[in-house]
């Protein structure tokens, strides 16, 4: 070994990282300590090895390019996740052709995940539309559910109203200021107990606890009827705006997802509709 090669090694052999070498044959012909501390495994148990009769299934990843190693499964005393960067030799050394460095990103990656977990878990524990400050699809199903239980225990009447926003001239959504006027219009018509969400961008659903298919579609008419009279925001033209619900009433054998299906049929059968004056 020239004294040039023994710098070299000797700065590997004290690099912080996990170092690899790789021969021209792909073979592994060196490694120092700190990937030994990565790998759980001894150099004489690596050295001579190549890809396609490397004996440990859960460390191929060492013979792959540039990347993240994920370390798992039978014979691996800890998981972890390893970055690699690949370098050419540069003909430094005739006995090196691929240095392969390796750092141990197990905790950045396990806080990513840990990250996105909670993220989740917040998104589905939110219970407000962010514009509206209605009701969201998840208070929304989660009530649903409660109120169709409670029916189907007690044999308590309940409806269900999808009521839409629609503009009959142009299919581009409808500008926030309609979607914030007319969530204020619906919630200062309901009633206390009823429940009302932005289920999408233009369209609300409202749960009618105690309420016969009949008794809501009066209260629906009333809804309806006074749509003509909302205030708009000032530079806002309403101009072909109109605003249509379908109801369901629950009945013995329907769950949550029927009770909102016949609604939605119901919505789309299009009898029912209001326009501003």
């Amino acid at each position: 070994m020239t004294q040039t090669s023994s710098n070299i090694y000797q700065c590997l052999q004290t690099n912080p990282c996990g170092v690899l070498i790789l021969d021209q044959a792909g073979c592994i012909s060196w490694l120092n300590p700190a990937l030994e501390a990565m790998l759980a495994l001894k150099s004489d148990q690596l050295v001579g090895q190549n890809r396609e009769k490397f004996p440990f299934t859960t460390h191929r990843g060492l013979f792959k390019g540039s990347g993240l190693m994920h370390l798992f499964g039978p014979g691996v005393e800890q998981e972890r996740w390893l970055l690699c960067t690949v370098a050419e030799s540069q003909d430094l050394d005739p006995t090196i052709h691929t240095l392969k460095y390796f750092q141990d990103v197990t905790e950045q990656v396990q806080l990513r995940e840990e990250n996105q977990r909670l993220q989740k878990q917040v998104e589905e524990l939110a219970i407000t539309d962010e514009l509206t400050g209605l009701a969201n699809r998840q208070s929304l199903t989660r009530a649903l559910n409660a109120q169709v239980a409670r029916s189907r225990r007690y044999q308590n009447p309940l409806s269900l109203a999808v009521i839409s926003l629609v503009d009959s001239e142009t299919d581009e959504p409808l500008p926030n200021e309609a979607i914030l006027a007319i969530s204020r219009y619906l919630r200062d018509r309901l009633r206390w107990v009823d429940l009302i969400a932005r289920w999408d961008h233009n369209q609300f659903i409202t749960i009618l606890p105690e309420t016969s298919l009949q008794d809501g579609k009066e209260l629906m008419d009333k809804v309806l009827a006074e749509f003509a009279d909302l205030s708009w925001p000032e530079q806002f033209n309403p101009g072909n705006l109109s605003l249509q619900f379908g109801l369901a009433e629950w009945h013995k054998g329907q769950d949550a997802r029927l009770l909102m299906k016949q609604a939605f049929v119901n919505l789309y059968e299009g009898e029912t509709e209001a326009t501003p004056s």
